[in-house]
């Protein structure tokens, strides 16, 4: 039987029981609604599947595919190189992923050897992360190196990490990019995706500033090329082909 329901002001249709279980468990509080539904969520072979029926141009589909992920690697601890491991700092072990999105950061920081916690307050969005990173630890990537998934939570970050509670030696951000002053080529669906189910970031330099306090001594925020650091100067910066990394350290 499928069911429609109202997750944080959007329909979605949920078709499966396995679906319906990760609903309960990551979304506080929904309603059972009639109509067309906006999002729908399935289970398949590879893991929940997101439609976005309502979609500019017709419905698209969408997966994290874990798979393919782990399938990139032929060893673990896979290498760090590159600004965002610059960015991280050699003594960073645990990283809080405080805007895990679709989680491509995380899964690229855990494959790494990071310990990673993703913060996500958007119900749809934690439970597709929570079905991916279940997946993840599945793969043989994962079990032949022992590699613990990420633990994904449903939290509001700028609320957790206000907590005296807050463990970890980094807090990552990847706030939405703000948008060209010049008309750029099409958004890629799963940005597009996100932009429409959250919306901007109004709250990203509370959130930031937040990060500062939270006790963690390094915070790393991933900005686009033609974009401002977030916050005041920051103590680092490193810089790839199209982002750059503002690093802001802790002085507490």
């Amino acid at each position: 039987m499928i069911r429609t329901l109202n997750i944080d002001g959007v329909t979605v249709s949920i078709i499966d029981e396995s679906s319906r279980a990760l609903v309960n468990r990551f979304c506080n509080s929904f309603e059972e609604v009639e109509g067309q539904p906006q999002v729908g969520i399935q289970n398949s072979r590879q893991g929940l599947i997101c439609t976005w029926y309502t979609a500019p141009g017709g419905p698209l589909h969408y997966s994290i595919d874990v798979e393919k992920f782990s399938r990139q690697y032929a060893s673990y601890p896979a290498p760090k190189r590159g600004a965002l491991n610059q960015a991280l700092g050699r003594k960073t072990r645990a990283v809080i992923d405080a805007t895990a999105g679709w989680g491509s950061d995380a899964l690229l920081m855990c494959a790494q050897g990071f310990t990673v916690t993703l913060l996500e307050r958007n119900p749809i969005m934690a439970l597709l992360l929570e079905d991916a990173m279940t997946r993840f630890s599945t793969t043989g990537f994962a079990q032949k190196h022992q590699i613990p998934a990420p633990l994904v939570m449903q939290v509001d970050a700028i609320d957790f990490l206000s907590k005296p509670q807050v463990t970890g030696d980094c807090v990552y951000l990847d706030p939405m990019f703000p948008p060209k002053r010049k008309k750029s080529a099409a958004v890629n669906k799963y940005i597009q995706f996100l932009q429409w189910l959250v919306g901007e970031d109004q709250d990203a330099v509370a959130l930031a500033s937040n990060a500062l306090g939270s006790g963690c001594s390094r915070v790393v925020v991933k900005r686009p090329d033609y974009a401002l650091p977030l916050l005041e100067q920051p103590s680092q910066q490193f810089s790839s082909k199209l982002v750059h990394y503002d690093v802001y350290l802790s002085t507490a």
